[in-house]
């Protein structure tokens, strides 16, 4: 796999650290002070490499978090921003879609919170033992339910569909063509050809 380095920049210079692959989209909250902390980063096409069978073959998205350290918690506010290529719904070519997500993600270190006690909020309940908040995984999910449920290209200035002409004229031709193989292959199209055939009898 590409070997990849990203680098978590906080409001402690202590904490500013580069990693290799999903590390490098972690938070190493126990040398976290307590308090408020932002961190950036910027998710390109290596990050969605990191998982497997993604619908997302490439993208840079700037990732923007608010922390706040209290007690056995940690909230952060997320700001995602950026442009993913995912594949048209309408002429399968690939294509670059904008995304923008916001979201809060409550952190819990001691595993005794439930999601209901955060009924608005996405929960992670780190494990005893764990050192770092692995953020990796929330990013990309978040980043995969910005996107409509429908992709299409975008039109043109002139209203004017960005799809793949060629393709939408083939899959135009094999939609008829299927059309027409459901038509003779119908009942009621045999019953008819039959009452022709005896009419001209």
């Amino acid at each position: 796999m590409h070997k990849c380095e990203k680098s978590l920049t906080f409001a402690h210079p202590i904490l500013n650290v580069v990693m290799d692959n999903r590390h490098s989209y972690s938070i190493a909250y126990g040398s976290l002070p307590q308090g408020k902390h932002t961190f950036e980063l910027e998710v390109s096409s290596d990050f969605f490499r990191l998982f497997e069978g993604s619908e997302i073959s490439e993208g840079q998205v700037s990732v923007h978090a608010d922390a706040e350290k209290t007690g056995s918690f940690m909230t952060l506010m997320f700001s995602m921003k950026g442009s993913v290529k995912v594949a048209c719904d309408r002429c399968l070519d690939e294509f670059f879609m904008p995304v923008a997500f916001d979201g809060k993600l409550t952190v819990t270190f001691d595993g005794s919170a439930e999601e209901d006690s955060f009924s608005e909020d996405e929960v992670m309940n780190m494990k005893p033992g764990d050192t770092e908040v692995d953020l990796a995984q929330y990013i990309y999910e978040s980043i995969c339910l910005s996107l409509p449920m429908q992709r299409l290209h975008p039109c043109d200035e002139q209203g004017m569909s960005g799809c793949n002409s060629e393709m939408l004229a083939k899959l135009q031709e094999l939609q008829q063509e299927a059309q027409r193989i459901r038509n003779e292959s119908s009942p009621w199209s045999k019953l008819a050809a039959h009452s022709s055939a005896q009419g001209k009898q």
